[in-house]
């Protein structure tokens, strides 16, 4: 049985994800990877953002973002799946070895649609985390190639530097936890910073210091930061160790104002993508009330 999505349930007519107007942005047509140079000549030249399906399928394998032009990024990995029989390492597309192990895999041919967003960089990760947001709450699951997931019976290649070559696993070998399943999207409830803010019994807002990070309680799940003064979110975090992570936090903010946090501890074993999928519904739904970024600096403290 393919372990990727069950499309049984999903009605075409409601795939507005796959919609040259999705979600209002100024998406091109459908171009195959295996498109002549001129007809690949339709994916803008400029930043923006992209998605990518697998031909003939209901869903998105992913859903990605770029500074550099639309064009370029595209055209290299097109170009890069299609070289060789070795899976691409992790750099400088970090999609790239995971849209290979499906394709090697399943026997996939992509499709890709482009919109130029020449925005800040902030700004223009926040509506990918919006789109991806999105599309979890209309198809009920993530992309495939998104969050670190992966093909299950696939290990990763790392970057160049490290040299380590992905592929196939053998045949006793356990499966990777990457291509475990996803968590089903978030229930959009109250606004960000509250108690059940989407659906999630989230702690009170406590000092953001040594007391409030050594009595909380340990293991992975979500934390947010506000202002003291103003009560604004201002930071939205994962980790498998939300205590070890705040610590970390703490030390690299001695020497900024007062914050406090709030905390929601999973109650149960996650998986590392798991965690970021939840963080990006957090992110995504904080981006469609507010339609930009917190303050503090996306990706400050990754």
């Amino acid at each position: 049985m393919s372990p990727y999505p069950d499309e049984s349930s999903v009605n075409s007519e409601d795939t507005s994800y796959f919609s040259d107007a999705w979600e209002n942005l100024p998406w091109t047509p459908w171009i195959p990877f295996t498109a002549t140079k001129a007809g690949f000549r339709a994916i803008p030249r400029a930043p923006g953002l992209y998605r990518i399906r697998p031909s003939g399928k209901k869903f998105l394998m992913f859903i990605g973002q770029t500074k550099r032009t639309l064009h370029q990024r595209l055209n290299e990995l097109r170009h890069t799946l299609r070289r060789g029989e070795l899976m691409p390492w992790n750099d400088p597309l970090t999609e790239a070895p995971a849209l290979w192990a499906w394709q090697d895999a399943e026997g996939f041919s992509y499709e890709c649609s482009a919109a130029l967003l020449d925005v800040s960089q902030s700004n223009r990760q926040g509506m990918q985390s919006f789109l991806l947001y999105r599309y979890r709450q209309d198809y009920g699951e993530s992309p495939l190639c998104n969050f670190g997931r992966f093909h299950p019976r696939y290990r990763k290649s790392t970057d160049r530097k490290e040299n380590k070559r992905g592929g196939k696993l053998e045949g006793d070998h356990l499966d990777n936890p990457a291509g475990g399943p996803g968590l089903p999207p978030l229930t959009v409830t109250g606004a960000p910073g509250d108690r059940d803010w989407m659906g999630l019994a989230w702690s009170g807002r406590r000092p953001f210091d040594g007391e409030t990070i050594t009595t909380m309680p340990q293991g992975a799940g979500l934390y947010l930061l506000f202002e003291r003064d103003t009560g604004d979110l201002i930071y939205i975090g994962q980790s498998a160790d939300c205590a070890q992570r705040l610590w970390s936090h703490a030390m690299k903010l001695l020497e900024e104002k007062d914050m406090l946090v709030s905390y929601y501890i999973e109650e149960k074993p996650v998986l590392p993508h798991n965690l970021k999928e939840r963080e990006n519904d957090l992110v995504g739904n904080y981006f469609e009330m507010y339609w930009e970024m917190p303050d503090y600096p996306f990706g400050k403290f990754r």
